[in-house]
Formats: C-alpha cells, sequence, structure tokens
C-alpha cells in the first residue's frame, strides 16, 4: 500500500483530531481555559452512547440525543460548579481542575463500564468508497466531512451572531463586555456545553474504527492539542486542518515503522513512533513560537499555592525515621511492599515540589523522568552494574532528559509549559517505555535483586536504606526552603520579570529546578524498579504523572508535606493497600478526582496549609488575639528578601 493510501486511511482519525480540536479552541475562546479532560470527556460519552445502544437496545437516534444531552448536562455542571468559582483564580488552579475532571472520568468508566478494548459497529456505513482509485472506508470520509462541516458553522456562528459577537468581546475583554451587560457566566457555560458535545461526536465516531478503549482515547487529547496550538487555540477553520494533517501524517508514518534498514532507522521505527509525532508537534511549536496562547482581556487575581517554611525541621526526620522502622519491622510482606512504593512516591512527588511549588514551572512529566531511572535500572542492573551505582546512574539519566524537558521553560510558561511537559510524558511512554528493542532480548526488563558489597538486601533492609533515601532527600528540600537558593526561587515564582531585574538569573534557576527534580524522581524510579524486580512501564505512564500532581496538590504542593501526602495516594502505596483491603481499589480515581474538585475550591494551598490556620486560630483564641493572618503572609514574612531582591 502507499503512502498516499496510508495516508487517506487516517481521515477518519484526523477528523476525530479536528473535532476535538474544535471543541478546545470553543471553550478556550469562551473561558481562556485549556481543557486537559477533552479526551476523557470524549471517551466518558463514547461508553454512554454504545451502552445505550448495544446493551440496552436502544436505536441510534434516541442513544445520540441521550448521549448529547449527557455531554451538554456535564459541561454546564462542571463550568457553574467548578470552573466558574476560579474564573480569578491561578492558572494551575484551573489547570488541576480539568485534571481532576479527567481522572474522576477515568475513574467513573472503570466503574461503570467494561473498559477492555473493543470495536463496536459503526454508526454510519463503513462500506469502501473510491476516492482516486483508492477504497475509502464510508465511515472515515463522513467524519473528517463532518469536522470541515462545522468548523464553517462555528466561523459562520462565531462573525455573524450576536453570541458569536459576545464569545469574542469577552475574549477581548472580559469586564468591558461584563459591562456592556454581557454575561460571561452564561457564554461560559454555553462554550463549555458545545466544546463537550464536539467531544462527544469525536468519541462516537472515532470509537469504531481506533476502538473502544478508555486510556487510548482519553490521551487522545495530547495530539489533538498539536492541532489547536497550530490555529493558535482561536481559529476553527486552521484547527480542522491541522487536526486532519496531523491524522493523516500519523497513518502515512505506519509505513516508516515497518520498513526495514540500518541502526540508524531505529529513531524513527517500532512503536509509538507515529503516535509520538503530534505531541513532538506541540513540544516544538512551543520552543520556536515561544507563547502560541493568545492573551485574553481578564486579570487572575489569583496566586500559587503557599510555600509555608517546614516547622520540624529536627524533630521531623526523626519521628519520621521511628515511624518508619516500627512499620517496616511490623508489618506484613503485601503491606510492606505497599511501604516502599510510597516512600518513592514520595521522592517523586518531592520533584513536583521542588520544581513546581518552589519555583512555580508546571510539570506534568516528573513520572517520566522516573520511568527513565526504572528504565535505566533495568538496563544496568542486567549488565552486572551494582546497585549503589546503579542508583545514581539513573538519577543522572533522567537529570539529563530534566535538561532538555526544561529548555522550553526559557521561552514559555504556566499551561503552554504544563503542554510541553504532558508532550514529553506522553511520547516517553508511547514511543519509548513500550518498546522493547530497549531492553533487548536477554530479559534485561527484569531487575536483580539489590546488593551491598556481596550481600543481597532483604525486603525489611531494603525498605529500611529507602526509608533513609526518602528522609534524606525531604531534609534536603526543606533545608533549600529556608536556603538563600531558596528565597530566590521562590521569587522566581512569584514575579520572574521582579525577580530578573532585581539580577536574579532566571534560566539558572528554571534548568536546575528542572534538573534536581528529574535526578530525585530518577532515583525513585529506580527504588520502584528494585521494588517489583522488574521494569513495569505501565507504573510510569501519563495518568501516573497526573496522580501525582494532584495528590501533591491536595496535600500542599508547596510544602514537603504534600509530597508525603502524595505519596501516600499512589498507585500501589498504602492507601490503594487499605482500598483493595475493603474491596474498593476500583475507587482510587475517583476518589482522587473528587478530592481535588473540592479541594482546589476550599483549600487552594492545600490542607498543610488548613492545619496551618487551625493551630493558629487556636493559638490566638488562646491569647485573646484577632484572627489568624493568611497562609500566604505567613509565607511573605518567612522569607525576607535581600536587598538584592526587591520585597514584596
Amino acid at each position: 500500500m502507499s503512502v498516499v493510501q496510508f495516508a487517506l486511511l487516517g481521515l477518519g482519525l484526523g477528523g476525530a483530531y479536528a473535532l476535538l480540536a474544535l471543541g478546545l479552541v470553543t471553550i478556550y475562546r469562551g473561558t481562556g481555559v485549556l481543557n486537559f479532560s477533552h479526551g476523557a470527556v470524549a471517551m466518558i460519552c463514547a461508553y454512554v452512547f454504545f451502552e445505550l445502544r448495544d446493551d440496552l437496545g436502544w436505536s441510534v437516534v434516541p442513544a445520540a440525543l441521550a448521549t448529547g444531552a449527557f455531554a451538554v448536562v456535564l459541561g454546564v455542571t462542571f463550568y457553574l460548579l467548578v470552573m466558574r468559582q476560579l474564573r480569578d483564580s491561578p492558572v494551575l488552579a484551573r489547570i488541576v481542575a480539568t485534571l481532576a475532571l479527567l481522572l474522576l472520568l477515568q475513574g467513573l468508566a472503570t466503574l461503570l463500564f467494561d473498559v477492555r478494548t473493543t470495536t463496536p459497529v459503526s454508526v454510519v456505513s463503513s462500506e469502501p468508497v473510491d476516492v482516486l482509485g483508492i477504497a475509502l472506508p464510508r465511515d472515515r470520509i463522513i467524519l473528517a466531512g463532518i469536522a470541515v462541516v462545522l468548523a464553517v458553522v462555528l466561523s459562520l456562528v462565531s462573525r455573524r451572531t450576536r453570541v458569536g459577537l459576545a464569545v469574542r468581546a469577552i475574549s477581548d475583554s472580559e469586564k468591558g463586555a461584563s459591562l456592556s451587560g454581557l454575561s460571561p457566566v452564561l457564554i461560559g457555560a454555553l462554550t463549555w456545553a458545545v466544546g463537550f458535545v464536539l467531544a462527544a461526536v469525536a468519541g462516537v465516531m472515532l470509537s469504531p474504527i481506533a476502538g473502544l478503549d478508555a486510556r487510548v482515547l482519553t490521551l487522545l487529547v495530547v495530539p489533538v492539542f498539536g492541532a489547536a496550538l497550530v490555529a493558535r487555540v482561536t481559529s476553527f477553520g486552521v484547527a480542522v486542518v491541522a487536526g486532519l494533517g496531523l491524522g493523516m501524517a500519523e497513518s502515512a508514518l505506519q509505513l516508516a515503522m515497518n520498513s526495514e534498514g540500518g541502526w540508524y532507522t531505529w529513531l524513527w521505527t517500532g512503536p509509538g513512533r507515529a503516535q509520538a509525532i503530534p505531541a513532538l508537534v506541540v513540544i516544538l511549536a512551543m520552543i520556536f513560537s515561544g507563547r502560541l496562547l493568545p492573551a485574553r482581556g481578564e486579570v487572575l487575581r489569583g496566586r500559587l499555592p503557599v510555600s509555608l517554611p517546614p516547622r520540624h525541621r529536627i524533630i521531623g526526620p526523626v519521628v519520621a525515621l521511628v515511624v518508619g522502622l516500627v512499620f517496616i519491622h511490623t508489618v506484613r510482606p503485601s503491606w510492606l511492599s505497599a511501604g516502599v512504593v510510597t516512600l518513592a512516591g514520595i521522592l517523586i512527588a518531592l520533584s513536583v515540589v521542588l520544581v513546581t511549588g518552589f519555583v512555580g514551572q508546571i510539570s506534568l512529566a516528573q513520572v517520566a523522568f522516573a520511568g527513565i531511572g526504572g528504565l535505566m535500572t533495568a538496563l544496568l542492573s542486567g549488565h552486572g552494574v551494582p546497585f549503589l551505582l546503579v542508583l545514581p546512574l539513573s538519577g543522572v539519566i533522567a537529570l539529563l532528559l530534566g535538561l532538555l524537558v526544561g529548555l522550553p521553560s526559557l521561552r514559555v510558561r504556566g499551561p503552554s509549559l504544563a503542554l510541553v511537559t504532558l508532550s514529553a510524558a506522553y511520547i516517553c511512554q508511547v514511543a519509548v517505555f513500550s518498546d522493547g528493542r530497549l531492553l533487548g532480548n536477554k530479559g534485561f526488563n527484569r531487575v536483580d535483586a539489590p546488593t551491598v558489597f556481596g550481600h543481597e538486601l532483604s525486603d525489611t533492609q531494603f525498605a529500611t536504606l529507602t526509608l533513609l533515601i526518602v528522609i534524606a532527600a525531604a531534609a534536603a528540600i526543606s533545608a533549600v526552603r529556608l536556603s538563600r537558593p531558596g528565597r530566590r526561587a521562590l521569587a522566581v515564582r512569584e514575579n520572574e520579570a521582579a525577580a530578573a531585574a532585581a539580577g536574579i538569573n532566571i534560566k539558572r534557576f528554571k534548568l536546575g529546578a528542572f534538573a534536581a527534580s528529574a535526578f530525585l524522581a530518577g532515583v525513585g524510579g529506580s527504588l520502584l524498579g528494585y521494588q517489583a524486580n522488574v521494569f513495569a512501564y505501565e507504573r510510569f505512564s501519563v495518568f501516573e504523572s497526573l496522580n501525582v500532581i494532584v495528590m501533591a496538590y491536595i496535600g500542599g504542593i508547596g510544602m514537603v508535606s504534600g509530597a508525603i501526602f502524595a505519596g501516600l495516594g499512589a498507585d500501589g502505596g498504602l492507601f490503594s493497600q487499605l482500598l483493595a483491603a475493603g474491596g474498593l481499589d476500583d475507587y482510587h480515581l475517583v476518589i482522587a478526582g473528587a478530592a481535588l474538585l473540592v479541594s482546589v475550591q476550599l483549600h487552594p494551598d492545600g490542607l498543610a496549609s488548613l492545619a496551618h490556620t487551625v493551630r493558629e486560630r487556636r493559638r490566638r483564641r488562646a491569647r485573646g488575639a484577632g484572627p489568624p493572618s493568611p497562609p500566604h503572609e505567613e509565607q511573605d514574612r518567612s522569607w525576607p528578601v535581600e536587598p538584592s531582591v526587591p520585597a514584596k
């Protein structure tokens, strides 16, 4: 089959990309939010439709209408209950809210439906149609045609109707549009509803072509962002053209994947290479253009989550050591294994605290760095490298990747950087971790038991060593928070322009944060490899990256306590073990997503700051003083900056 034939077969995938990109553009134009849960919305709506049609026996039209109504209700409800409350919040809060919806929908799909991959019967005819001498399935042509027609309709509505003009007015100046009598709330609800309906159409139409798979459909949001960014998240026409082009290019690259050649063809042949192309487009677009997301006429009065100074720098590690040792020497093997996973999860989450909590760089690739550490552990261990050398070497390799991924942070930040790091994590998952050639054919995916000076460590000894490593890393992060570089990092986080004007080297702090955080994550991934005695790439998926940042945000992403909370909530950790003991292990994602949706509104600084507020309130009541100061004021007083850095 020729390249042209393969490309035309990608019309169906390209049509789905285009429809999803139209939904992203619609939501961004109306509310200025990049919806990271867009693929999950397509997924859950597809399951609803095929459940109604195939399992309950509904005909196509009633099932489609019911699915559309479900999408509208879901979009309006999420906007009114969550995103409307976060209109004045910082970018990070709005990003994690959409991540929470993603995890919640993923968990609900697992609970309510059979999520095994299936290929349902197409909604429309899939009979082949002759196009330029090439037989193309009819459903692919119809899907691409629907995307083109809807792009034309949305463009006309945007330019020729009162609703479209209102959306454009709110995008230019939300405050000015409100003074003119336009309702940002009504427009926001409308755009979220339309965006979710477009996602539903894409999910229903694509499932018979690419398969009904909960994880695959959810991760469609990564390549779709590539199409939306090419359109600068504003042009419906460009978004459709870019979506169709990416889908056709991805299909054409299937030929290259199966081609034979020299060793140099490894880069573009093999599993996941074609799927990685749209994510690579996202990264390159951000690097070369600097900032593709257009500015909106809105003022964000919010701030990043608070980063309080550690209160127990001496007694905290001592208590952690005592409690950890008692736990390690008293629990059963299954709980001990979960405890080691929790400790490794804390180490990975500490990397999130460092790069996002301290320096303000939103990274969704920390678990991918851990995966690189785990992969290198399998390779080095298989070649007989000692355990005490494998740990730092795995961290160093992850550090190099961290520097590479951190380079775009010199040009972009906020949601743009989140897209870059998410794309990097996606590329690692589909093109690196799943490529068995990296591990060879000698079983290098198996990790040998850790040995120290010829002595093989028992499970208890390995857990004790892991505990010591994590305590040392947490103490080091706490020391950084109170040090002069830590105070300067917080200055970079709060206001990059002011920090640069004060003489702080912004580039050094950003790249240093990515490098150090990647090293920590790489060591954490190495420990996970030794814990399981195998490199299991499923442990380092994009979903695990999202779960880590979600849990850290709930606990307090700017504090070590947030990392501890994230470790407890790691997949396979103590919280998972507790749920499994009660037969509730399938509820993990649902609980995480729902908890974050509540936390991001009620306690945006995390549970640790809530505990601080409660303590201060009790102390002031005991002394008869006034109400406690907000946690961010406590943060401001905790790091008086040197004369070279202007005080806030």
